[in-house]
């Protein structure tokens, strides 16, 4: 009676076992196990999952048919139910997606297969199910409830700082996973690619700091092959490598127009700046407000140093100095130019003109006859000057049969000067002949 009690209750108890079905003193059973002995794996985006596997069934029947699937909508899970295709051993379609990626280990009772590159998509239960009959009968299905419950991995990345992050700051990145999987190896990414020196991080923290200006960029961790939305770590800092830059040149001719630039690097963008003319040693004038400064028509006055200030909300610096050179209007060193250029050619043209004439009446000279140098003549009346061109009858056209000769007139003499000249003519007259007698 008491070994009788014992079978009833052993019965029963394999009886509430999963996955556990009779037939007379034989079973049918499926039973879904991972390292853990759990019927949940939770895989990282990309990696390759286990599902381990073992069934039985009665000896008198011959296995004809195993496969792996996963359910269609709402269906019941206990047993009964089939689904779309991830693997079957009687070659009929699986799902498209799960192609080339499943790898099924048939040995003995063993049912475990393994899917490999594992998406979102994959997310959801797995169900064995086989197929088995006598000689000559039709076959019986048999599927392991409740199945295999996959979830892929949701990598979050969060930074432990609410306010906004400046240099020198220090700050924690923090990977979680909604898979709780025991000593799990986070990678840390930045701009897509790996962190030097940082091939695996246990806890999911990553410090960073003291900050620079060069640790700003696209955060994001990994785990297996998946990644978490990259998150931007901004790191401010004041206005630095302040410069002016000119356009079109600093030196510039009177009357142009100039433009000073004020550019820098600086996280938040430079709110103001400032222009300055420096006017001493310690001493500036303030010129005025603006990224740009602009001359419309530059002076002479104008000429010296130049910077400006470049300030936000963490600081100010300012540039280097740049000295603006303004020199003569161009059109007036054009003018004197082209001014020194005439004379020069009009200077030519008249020492050539010169030389050439003098070669002229230097051959012509010596094409002229020798004559002999005529001899003076003085005339004392104008009657005589008279009568000595009007003797002249012959007009003379060709310049060699000129004769020239030099005239001396006189002045005639008053009537009181000819009486005293025909006086001494007497006087003398007569003292020659007394002389003669």
């Amino acid at each position: 009676m008491h070994c009788q009690y014992i079978l009833q209750l052993s019965l029963l108890t394999l009886l509430s076992l999963p996955g556990t079905h009779f037939s007379g003193t034989q079973t049918w059973s499926v039973w879904y196990h991972d390292r853990d002995r759990t019927n949940v794996i939770c895989a990282s985006k990309g990696s390759s999952v286990v599902f381990a596997c073992t069934y039985s069934y009665p000896d008198t029947m011959e296995v004809r048919r195993k496969i792996w699937f996963t359910p269609r909508g709402k269906t019941k899970q206990d047993g009964s139910q089939q689904g779309d295709g991830v693997f079957n051993t009687s070659g009929l379609t699986n799902k498209t997606r799960y192609s080339g990626r499943t790898e099924f280990y048939d040995q003995g009772n063993n049912c475990t297969l393994k899917l490999n590159n594992v998406t979102e998509d994959d997310s959801g239960r797995f169900f064995f199910r086989f197929e088995a009959n006598k000689h000559k009968q039709a076959p019986q299905g048999y599927t392991g409830p409740l199945g295999v419950a996959l979830t892929i991995s949701v990598l979050s990345l969060k930074l432990n700082e609410n306010g906004p992050v400046k240099e020198r700051d220090h700050v924690t990145l923090a990977c979680t996973s909604t898979c709780n999987l025991p000593q799990m190896e986070f990678l840390w990414f930045k701009d897509g690619c790996p962190l030097p020196g940082v091939s695996g991080v246990l806890g999911g923290q990553y410090p960073l700091g003291p900050l620079s200006s060069n640790d700003t960029g696209c955060y994001s961790c990994g785990l297996g092959q998946g990644m978490s939305t990259p998150i931007l770590l901004d790191v401010r800092y004041a206005p630095r490598n302040v410069s002016v830059q000119v356009s079109p040149s600093p030196e510039v001719v009177k009357g142009s127009r100039l433009t000073l630039t004020c550019n820098n690097n600086a996280n938040p963008a430079a709110e103001t700046y400032t222009w300055f003319q420096r006017t001493g040693t310690l001493t500036s004038l303030r010129l005025g407000m603006g990224k740009e400064h602009t001359f419309k028509e530059i002076d002479s006055d104008d000429s010296g140093l130049y910077f400006c200030m470049a300030q936000n909300a963490l600081g100010s610096q300012n540039s280097t100095e740049l000295e603006l050179k303004v020199k003569e209007s161009a059109h007036l060193m054009v003018f004197l130019a082209a001014f020194g250029a005439l004379f020069l050619v009009t200077a030519v043209i008249v020492v050539l003109y010169i030389y050439i004439k003098r070669r002229k009446w230097n051959r012509a000279e010596k094409k002229l006859p020798t004559k002999p140098v005529p001899q003076k003549a003085t005339f004392s009346r104008p009657e005589d000057i008279y009568e000595n061109m009007r003797r002249s009858a012959k007009p003379i056209t060709d310049p060699d049969d000129m004769n020239y000769t030099e005239l001396n007139i006189r002045p005639a003499p008053s009537h009181r000067r000819q009486l005293n000249n025909k006086a001494e003519d007497d006087d003398a007259v007569v003292y020659s002949q007394l002389q003669t007698q």
